[in-house]
């Protein structure tokens, strides 16, 4: 089931599946589309949504006055949590127009529309000037991007000398994989437009060949867990639902078809320790 996915298959996916955000992830409130981070302090799923973002920002180090770019901000949640928490200058990017629209009523929502900037451009590819950036985000957006390589170099590129790279993602587990635990993988992985996945000691060794030092590799995994079985569980309400809404909708697009399914293979990935939840920081290094 391994496959390569384009531009516009991702574009598909999240396009194809915003009504289950809206549902599951409360997308209108809180503007994320991630796993969250729980610990004890956290009672809700969105508090454990914001509260990535608060990790994130608290490996990344950022500061009022820093410019920050979201290299694969959705409807804009990240962006507009850094503005409002740190009045830093951010700017957020995504492959799909459709985002960049929601994205930029929600900052108006927030009168935030000085302060944060939604642009439709691919993370590769950007249009930005050398040394542009204090930070460079990607949570839980790299993940589709399957030459690391092309990602590295322009996120080297357009960070400010001693500028940093932060990540959060899923990795594959070290040491051998097996063609059915890759298969497993798969069945989870390409359902949500991601064709590859790596290793997070691949991934240090991408990233450094791009002149990114690795600072940070913090396993979150058990942080994530609960937000794992959370859509394990829903997944089979969804499948209820996906399998209703095909008898009277017979052309249902393949993406929102198949979210259930993809739910519900990421938990049983997990379960058997096949992938880890990481939060990383990278330093340029000049």
């Amino acid at each position: 089931m391994e496959n390569t996915y384009t531009e516009k298959d991702i574009v598909d996916y999240y396009d194809q599946t915003e009504v289950h955000y809206k549902a599951a992830w409360k997308l209108d409130e809180v503007k994320a589309m991630h796993y969250g981070f729980w610990d004890k302090n956290i009672k809700t799923f969105a508090e454990a949504l914001l509260r990535m973002n608060d990790e994130m920002m608290q490996v990344a180090g950022i500061e009022a006055g820093m410019t920050v770019l979201d290299a694969g901000c959705g409807v804009g949640g990240s962006v507009i949590h850094l503005a409002k928490r740190l009045e830093v200058e951010a700017t957020g990017i995504t492959l799909s127009g459709k985002q960049v629209g929601s994205a930029m009523k929600n900052a108006a929502e927030e009168n935030l529309i000085g302060s944060t900037h939604f642009l439709e451009m691919n993370a590769c590819k950007t249009t930005f000037p050398d040394d542009s950036f204090d930070v460079v985000w990607g949570l839980e957006s790299f993940i589709h991007i399957e030459d690391k390589q092309s990602l590295f170099a322009e996120a080297y590129r357009i960070l400010k000398p001693g500028g940093c790279l932060v990540v959060g993602d899923y990795f594959m587990k070290e040491g051998k994989v097996s063609d059915n635990q890759y298969k497993r993988l798969m069945k989870w992985l390409n359902r949500w437009a991601i064709g590859d996945i790596i290793s997070t000691s691949a991934y240090i060794q991408k990233a450094e060949a791009a002149g990114l030092k690795n600072e940070v590799d913090r396993n979150v995994t058990n942080n994530i867990r609960k937000s794992s079985w959370r859509m394990f569980y829903g997944s089979l309400y969804l499948s209820v639902i996906s399998f209703f809404y095909r008898l009277y909708n017979p052309r249902v697009r393949s993406y929102a078809d198949n979210h259930w399914k993809a739910m519900w293979h990421q938990y049983i990935a997990l379960r058997k320790e096949l992938w880890t939840y990481r939060i990383q920081r990278y330093r340029k290094v000049n």
